[in-house]
């Protein structure tokens, strides 16, 4: 009940849109209006707000489109929406009592640790708002919960009860990582315990080779067959729910596109002529078409000469003619020539007549000596020259469609054209061009390339010479399966979450996360503001806690290394095997966050951190074990008095409650916590402004001539060139702390002066 009362106090507070219910919030609207969306995160935490949302009477209309949008103007049922994650966060409290006495502690360490977790202020805060931890943080817990009460029951293997728990273990896991993908490192955890556990058991000579295969199935089924059959699973009703087209659809590839209700179906003629008008698309990365348009490239070390980059949309600066190499005819006397694996040829762009070309010029976005400039190359009276030639080498067909990995035919055909001066291959670097560019995608020439982003394939093709009438072969692209679309979904979150490379204001490093170097900021408003920092008590306590278990492993390993064996007052075998096992969870869902690249936050930190919370309940026990029972009883009531104290301290922050400046100021325990005081009653924010227009600072639209155009009001909330009188216009974040990311796809507005159909878009 405190637990409830804890994380369900003042929901309500604010009545606006904080932090990355932005994004969670919509996707919940997509759900419901089953439009397909992308996101980084798997799908089932999104779904369940999505139900929730459903059950409290939401539309889906409203889009959260920025921080500060009021819920209650909008009929939102936001209160709902909200308590669910706060309801998931209460239960974490006594499945952390449960988890602790399934380890076979005491009652008063138990409750000890439900405690911490339950004022433990960043995960309080996190669980009140429409954000995906805390269905993360539940379902990690209740896995490890599960796990430890399997290990109660190891003395009925196979019985009903054993069964229960370890099929529960993997259904939790399964669920966990289909909630965020932090939750893989539940499997590192479980499966390390899993090998001690058989290991030890191969040791047992009560136990016949049979009997261990039978307790190897069984493991194998409920911890690795379960959770992959649960994730597969949610993505089925995601999919099955998020069936028509949307505009996120463009970052999938054709294949998948036309799986969705609505969306474009492709049939185009399949053969490629000499004299054909095609449209290129990069096959691996899903970013776009190979495009042109009447600018030149601006770059130093460029040649001043048409620009050739990818772009995301469809147009007619996309389409180039198949002509033959130069210096070289074809003959047309007896019909159409096909284009063949091996041919030499060039491509002439069709809106400006210039050539594909590449010289000895480095590419805008590269120093390499192995990467040259593409460009369009061509004037009037002028025939090219070989610098335009490129070979045509097909990688794969279709197996089922004949003469596709020999002829050069639209969708089935796979291929990569070699400049054939300086064997570098038309190659997408993925790279966003500058502004002078439209921000398009950069195409280079690459010698020595991979052919994942060197692969090409002609999605449109058209001769205008074909005879009327006459048949004409049709190709299209042939739909994913749901394994597909599975796959490819997940290769799509792996890019977008290895391409969350910035400089948030509020990212932190994993050196940073255990000592509380800093939290983030959510929302901030007249005296109030919501900023997500952990109880500092409890953060600083675990982590000694960890140093303490290793100080004690060490000393111990060294003295039995010496024949002295230490019982630690009768509690050794209990707070090795207890603190051990969640010392090893601790490092599993830490550690790796160093190998990451990403931009990360402190919020990732906290299933990690619920862990070492457990240390921490275990360590004090070890400490007071041999105390008197009152003067143990002592030190408990201190440390929950401590962390209570602490949270009440910082409670303003956690749930938006008026506070004063001198109060805040008094709250920065560390220089590093860049808590917005401004905000507190005292403060430049402190108030109620009055009523005033947005005001614009700025405006420098893409074609570089200053401009004041006026913005509707739900135009100017995210955009920083404006100052918003009432609310913290904090960065958004899609979960991992950074703007959405689409993967390979950089959809370039109106931007290219030169394109013909910007009204497609």
């Amino acid at each position: 009940m405190a637990a409830v009362v804890v994380r369900c106090y003042k929901l309500s507070n604010p009545a606006n849109v904080v932090f990355d219910e932005v994004h969670f919030g919509k996707f919940a609207g997509k759900y419901l209006n089953s439009t397909y969306f992308f996101d980084l995160h798997p799908p089932l935490a999104k779904m369940m707000f999505a139900a929730v949302g459903r059950l409290a009477g939401y539309d889906g209309v409203f889009d959260f489109k920025s921080i500060g949008l009021d819920y209650i103007a909008a009929n939102v049922p936001y209160v709902a929406m909200r308590l669910m994650p706060a309801l998931l966060g209460a239960a974490t409290v006594p499945a952390t009592y449960a988890t602790v006495r399934a380890c076979g502690y005491a009652m008063d360490t138990a409750a000890l640790a439900a405690l911490l977790v339950c004022v433990e202020n960043g995960l309080v805060t996190q669980s009140r708002l429409i954000l995906l931890d805390s269905p993360l943080v539940f379902f990690t817990v209740l896995t490890l919960l599960c796990w430890s009460m399997f290990w109660t029951v190891q003395d009925r293997p196979f019985s009903r009860v054993w069964w229960a728990w370890l099929l529960a273990t993997g259904l939790t896991m399964g669920c966990a990582a289909s909630c965020k993908w932090v939750a893989f490192f539940l499997i590192p955890t479980i499966g390390l315990s899993t090998l001690h556990d058989l290991w030890d058991k191969i040791a047992d000579q009560s136990l016949s080779p049979a009997r261990w295969s039978m307790h190897f199935g069984a493991r194998a089924i409920a911890l690795i067959c379960m959770p992959v059959a649960v994730y597969i699973g949610w993505f089925y009703v995601h999919f099955a729910v998020l069936s028509t087209t949307g505009g996120d659809a463009a970052a999938l590839s054709p294949e998948f596109q036309v799986t969705l209700d609505g969306a474009k179906q492709m049939v185009t003629d399949r053969d490629v002529y000499y004299g054909s008008e095609i449209r290129m698309r990069s096959t691996n990365a899903r970013s776009g078409f190979l495009h042109s348009h009447l600018h030149p490239w601006q770059h130093d070390k460029g040649s001043g000469q048409q620009q050739v980059t990818i772009y995301s949309y469809a147009d007619a600066n996309n389409v180039w003619v198949v002509e033959p190499a130069y210096n070289r005819t074809v003959d047309t006397s007896q019909g159409l020539v096909p284009v063949r694996n091996g041919d030499v040829l060039r491509l002439r762009h069709k809106t400006t007549g210039r050539f594909l070309h590449s010289h000895d010029k480095r590419p805008a976005m590269s120093n390499d000596k192995n990467k040259f400039e593409l460009s369009g190359y061509g004037f009037a009276n002028f025939s090219g020259d070989s610098n335009d030639n490129f070979r045509v080498d097909i990688l794969e067909g279709d197996p089922d469609i004949q003469g596709s990995a020999t002829e050069l035919q639209s969708i089935y055909s796979r291929f990569r054209l070699v400049h054939t001066n300086l064997h570098c291959m038309v190659f997408n670097s993925r790279k966003k061009l500058p502004k002078w560019a439209f921000e398009q995608i950069e195409v280079n020439c690459m010698r020595n390339c991979l052919p994942r982003m060197s692969t090409w394939h002609v999605e449109h093709a058209f001769h205008p010479n074909t005879t009327a009438g006459a048949p004409v072969r049709k190709a299209s692209y042939r739909p994913l399966g749901m394994l597909g679309k599975i796959w490819e979904y997940n290769k799509l979150m792996a890019d977008s979450n290895q391409n969350l490379i910035g400089d948030h204001p509020f990212a932190a490093r994993p050196q940073h996360w255990p000592w509380l170097r800093r939290g983030t900021a959510y929302w901030g408003g007249p005296g109030r503001l919501i900023y997500q920092l952990g109880n500092p008590l409890i953060w600083w306590g675990s982590l000694a806690a960890l140093a303490v278990f290793a100080t004690v492993r060490m000393v111990l390993f060294l003295l039995d290394k010496r024949r002295i064996r230490l019982q630690l007052g009768g509690q050794r075998n209990q707070y090795i095997s207890g603190a051990g096992f969640f010392a090893l969870a601790w490092t599993c869902h830490y550690v790796p966050f160093f190998l990451m690249g990403r931009e990360l936050f402190t919020h990732h930190y906290f299933p990690a951190l619920w862990m070492a919370i457990i240390v921490m309940a275990f360590t004090v026990d070890l400490v007071t074990c041999r105390l008197p029972r009152l003067l143990r009883s002592a030190v408990y009531v201190a440390v929950a008095a401590a962390v209570l104290h602490a949270f009440h301290t910082f409670s303003y922050i956690t749930y938006a409650r008026t506070w004063t400046k001198d109060a805040c100021l008094r709250a920065k325990w560390l220089p590093t916590w860049d808590l917005d005081c401004e905000h507190a009653i005292g403060g430049l924010k402190g108030t109620v402004p009055p009523v005033a227009e947005p005001v614009l600072v700025d405006s420098k639209p893409e074609n570089g001539i200053d401009q004041a155009v006026p913005k509707a009001a739900d135009q100017v909330s995210n955009d920083p060139k404006y100052v918003q009188p009432e609310f913290i216009n904090l960065p958004l974040d899609n979960g991992s702390g950074n703007k959405m990311i689409q993967p390979q796809l950089v959809q370039a507005l109106p931007a290219d002066n030169d394109d013909q159909a910007h009204n497609e878009l």
